[in-house]
């Protein structure tokens, strides 16, 4: 069943935001001589410190992903689930599958589809030896902004409450999560970092 004329606009914006966002000198030996070094960026960066001890494990659908504290809060914000497992038009909310879902995962939008700057977007796939340099390599295209952390590598855009939204994709070892806010700005990054932190809480629990 695909989605009506109705969200026609939403869809829209969700595909443009899934295209935009789903982002030395040398070294002295020991004898004192300098060697070159390679300044190029490492195309496959991999966390700074050791991974979260939990293993990922693959949600079923989209409200196992989160907790059910964020699923009543945005039903009470008016957001009901429309796309992907379990949601009104399940995958055929939008027309092709997300990197994510061709990662193995699962996309999963949630919006009221009269407004479709309410939308907000929250992917999980799994991460492996073989597809994380893909994604690593097209995050980086993207033109996203790379940030270490103890235990993953995030790729984010803040966006602005015109035409960019905001995006986070945090990669751990097993496990990559993604929010994209329709809407950009430091408030919808933060609600995005908060949204990733919750997912990744469900996705790698004990």
């Amino acid at each position: 069943m695909r989605a009506p004329a109705l969200v026609a606009v939403g869809i829209a914006v969700i595909a443009i935001a899934l295209l935009s966002g789903c982002a030395g000198g040398g070294a002295t030996t020991p004898n004192g001589s300098d060697a070159p070094t390679d300044s190029s960026p490492d195309p496959d960066p991999q966390p700074t410190d050791t991974p979260i001890d939990a293993a990922f494990t693959m949600p079923a659908d989209c409200r196992s992903m989160l907790p059910q504290e964020r699923v009543d809060s945005f039903e009470a914000q008016g957001l009901i689930l429309l796309g992907g497992p379990g949601g009104v038009y399940g995958e055929d909310y939008l027309l092709d599958p997300t990197p994510e879902e061709a990662a193995g995962g699962i996309t999963c939008i949630w919006g009221d589809e009269l407004v479709p700057e309410s939308t907000v977007t929250i992917s999980v796939a799994p991460l492996r030896a073989d597809t994380r340099s893909g994604i690593v390599e097209e995050l980086i295209g993207e033109g996203l902004t790379e940030t270490p952390l103890d235990e993953a590598i995030t790729y984010s855009r803040v966006g602005d409450d015109v035409s960019s939204p905001a995006i986070i994709n945090v990669l751990r070892h097993d496990s990559w999560i993604s929010v994209i806010e329709a809407l950009g700005g430091e408030a919808f990054m933060e609600e995005a970092l908060t949204i990733s932190d919750e997912v990744a809480s469900t996705v790698h629990a004990d």
